[in-house]
Formats: C-alpha cells, sequence, structure tokens
C-alpha cells in the first residue's frame, strides 16, 4: 500500500515537472507567401516536433499559405496587421520639387507604420500573455513588433536576422539604419544566416549572444530520396538545363541569367533556362520581354510559383544563383542538396555556402563571366556531375531540417533556462 502512495506521488512529481519545462515560443512572421523565410520556418517548426517540451505559436500579418500550412500541424495562429519599419530607399532625382514631395511621402509613410504598429502592440502583448509565451522569436529583420511585445512582457527576445534589407531589397529603416541597429542588439539572442550577415548588422557584438546557424532545408530521408532520383535518372534525352528559382525581383538577377544565355547559346543552341517563381509583374514583364529581344523564347521557360522547389530542381542540371547581396542563399542549399552544381555571385552569403570548382562555380564580372562557367559545364558535363555530389555530401552534413532544428533548440532551451 505504501508503495502505492509513494508511484502516485511520483507520477504526479513527474508530471508538474514536466509542465513545468515547457516551453512555449511564439514565431512572429512578415508576410505569408511560402518563400525563403516562411519555408525555413515551417522546415523548423517540423524540425521541433520530435522535442517535446517546445510547443510552437504563429503570430502573422494576415491569413495565407504559411497559415493554411501550419493549420494541420495544430499550431496556434492569431493574425495582427503588423507593418514594417522599412520602405523602399529614398532616391533623389534633378527635380527639386518632385524630390521634396518623394521625401514628405517617406516620411508621413514611417509616421504611419510606426503609429500602426503602436496601437497594435497592447493588443499583441495581451495576446502572448493568454498564450503564456516564453520566447518571442522574430523571423525577419524588418519588423519590430516583437522586441517591444517581448520588452513589456518581460521575457527573451530572438531575432533570426535573414536579410540585409539596404543592401538586397534597396530598403531604408524607418528610425535609421543606426538606431534599427542599435534596437536589434538589444535582444537576448540572435540567428543569423551567414558571417555576412552579422558583420552587417552585429559588428563588435558578444560572441555568446550571437549564434550563424545556416537554415536546414529538407530532411535527411527526403535528401537521401533525392540523391537515389539523380543517380537513376537519364538525362540524355533532354537538352542541358539551367535553372533560376525564387521571387520575381531585380535583386535576384533573373535578367543576368537571361543575358548570359544568350551568349551560350551561339554555342550550345539548343540550352534551356528555366526560371521558376512570381513576383513583381513589372519585372516579370520586363524579363519577357528580353527574352523576346534576344530571340530566346525557345530556350526559356517562365515556369510561376511552385510550391514544392523540388519538382524544379529535378528538371535541371545546374542552378544559377545570380542575386548579388544573399544573405544565405536558401536556392543555392536547395540546389545542392538535389545534387546541382550551383553557379553563385561571389559576393556575402553565396560565397559561404560554394566551394569554388568543388560545390560549384562562383563569378563577379556581370553576364560574360556567368556565360562563360555555364559553357563550363555544357562542355564538361562530367564536371558539373562530380560538383553536384560534392554538393550533397556537404549539404548532408550541415543544411539538413535535422541538424539546423537541433542547434536552434539548444539555444532556445538556454535562453528558456537562464529567464
Amino acid at each position: 500500500m505504501g508503495c502505492f502512495f509513494i508511484w502516485k506521488f511520483l507520477r504526479r512529481r513527474s508530471a508538474l515537472l514536466w509542465y513545468e519545462i515547457k516551453m512555449k515560443v511564439a514565431f512572429i512572421t512578415h508576410y505569408t507567401s511560402l518563400y525563403g523565410a516562411n519555408r525555413s520556418l515551417l522546415n523548423l517548426i517540423d524540425g521541433l516536433s520530435k522535442y517535446d517540451d517546445v510547443i510552437p505559436y504563429l503570430i502573422s500579418p494576415s491569413k495565407g499559405e504559411v497559415t493554411k500550412a501550419l493549420e494541420p500541424r495544430n499550431v496556434p495562429i492569431a493574425i495582427f496587421p503588423i507593418k514594417e519599419w522599412t520602405s523602399h530607399q529614398f532616391k533623389s532625382t534633378n527635380k527639386p520639387l518632385k524630390n521634396l514631395q518623394a521625401y514628405i511621402r517617406f516620411r508621413l509613410g514611417s509616421v504611419k507604420r510606426l503609429y500602426l504598429n503602436l496601437l497594435l502592440l497592447q493588443p499583441l502583448v495581451n495576446q502572448l500573455q493568454k498564450w503564456e509565451i516564453d520566447i518571442v522569436y522574430t523571423n525577419s529583420s524588418v519588423i519590430p513588433i516583437g522586441f517591444f511585445a517581448a520588452k513589456s512582457l518581460g521575457r527573451p527576445h530572438v531575432w533570426h536576422l535573414r536579410e540585409f534589407c539596404d543592401l538586397d531589397y534597396g530598403l531604408s529603416f524607418d528610425l535609421g539604419f543606426g538606431i534599427q541597429k542599435r534596437i536589434i542588439k538589444s535582444s537576448d539572442a540572435f540567428f543569423v544566416m551567414s558571417e555576412a550577415i552579422c558583420q552587417h548588422f552585429l559588428d563588435n557584438l558578444e560572441q555568446e549572444r550571437v549564434h550563424i546557424i545556416y537554415d536546414g532545408v529538407i530532411s535527411q530521408a527526403e535528401m537521401d530520396s533525392y540523391y537515389q532520383q539523380n543517380q537513376h535518372k537519364d538525362n540524355n534525352q533532354r537538352a542541358y538545363t539551367f535553372l533560376i528559382i525564387g521571387l520575381l525581383h531585380p535583386a535576384k538577377g533573373q535578367d543576368e541569367a537571361i543575358k548570359a544565355l544568350s551568349i551560350v547559346r551561339s554555342k550550345f543552341p539548343t540550352t534551356r533556362l528555366l526560371i521558376f517563381g512570381s513576383g513583381n509583374e513589372n519585372y516579370l514583364n520586363y524579363l519577357k520581354n528580353l527574352t523576346h529581344e534576344l530571340d530566346l523564347k525557345n530556350n526559356i521557360e517562365f515556369k510561376g510559383y511552385v510550391q514544392n522547389p523540388y519538382t524544379a530542381y529535378l528538371q535541371s542540371d545546374a542552378v544559377l544563383m545570380c542575386s548579388k547581396n544573399e544573405g544565405m542563399g536558401r536556392v543555392t542549399v536547395e540546389g545542392m542538396s538535389a545534387c546541382k552544381p550551383v553557379i553563385g555571385y561571389d559576393n556575402a552569403g553565396t560565397s559561404e555556402l560554394i566551394e569554388h570548382e568543388h560545390t560549384g562555380l562562383l563569378y563577379s564580372h556581370g553576364h560574360e563571366e556567368l556565360a562563360s562557367n555555364m559553357l563550363r559545364l555544357l562542355e564538361n558535363p562530367e564536371f558539373g556531375y562530380e560538383m553536384g555530389e560534392n554538393a550533397w555530401q556537404i549539404a548532408r552534413h550541415k543544411f539538413t531540417i535535422e541538424s539546423y532544428a537541433d542547434s536552434v533548440y539548444r539555444v532556445l532551451s538556454s535562453i528558456n533556462s537562464n529567464s
């Protein structure tokens, strides 16, 4: 009888301890499409699901693809129309009156965004209190409200810095870059996608708060499956195919890929380029007009947005990364994990991922040099195949969802235990 009561006591005690160590994390996203940042967020939430003590929540500016994807995962979601603290950089012209008008609009927009975020702050704090959140996790540098909500609650705040903002997307911070950096540096911890992003935002910051963790893009099992598919696929029945995939935006360099292909086609007339992605309609029209002007309509296909990017990688022989200021380059890692050599612009995160002539090729002097590297693969497909194999080996070791989630989990656990 005494043993029975002892057993009941220990069972209740263990249940209490189990409850006490639960870690409730509120992830805050700045948009709803399933491009890089949100796909990485979904990967992270999936990877953390193996840890019973982590309970994820999501704050989203509206309903969309990311909220729809999380519904079957039973992640609690709250909608707050959060405003970014960025806008497109003010560009002066030689017309003073237009400059003044544009500057006034720029400043009025900044004040409006600040005002709307202030209106949302207390409701957001109330929601986080209702959820009994332990850690607030902001998934991008372009939204500040998670930081202020965490400080209001006295909870730790983690900032995941994924983009440069100014160098890649031409954005200016409403409060100025200096003030914005000081606010960001006040967080409890940082996940940074590359050394380049770290240097951009966190120079001279104590290293114990900074964690450079490359995104995991795919599970180990899926990566192994794609490796096998690549081994058994016969590509001799189609023309050599390059792929560029991602948001359609001038910073991503799709136009550079098209110009390079016009040079390549003179030697290899059947070479193809697949352009996957959606985005700016004006830029898309520009790309289609450029394709027409260069008489490449039989060589280039605009495929639009694809939910599973690996269906695109499996249609290609090599991947192009033409963005000149990529924070990390999820596309680069995905290409590596699909056994594809990646030709990337030699700067920022891309330079950290590609080992020249071992896992891919790097270029730095415009579409002519890009074309030269494309020709190297066309003239020696076996060289590209070997680089793809090398790239896969590195991706299998460094860029799986499991590795990504394990690294993040260790940091979150440390923060939670010290808070």
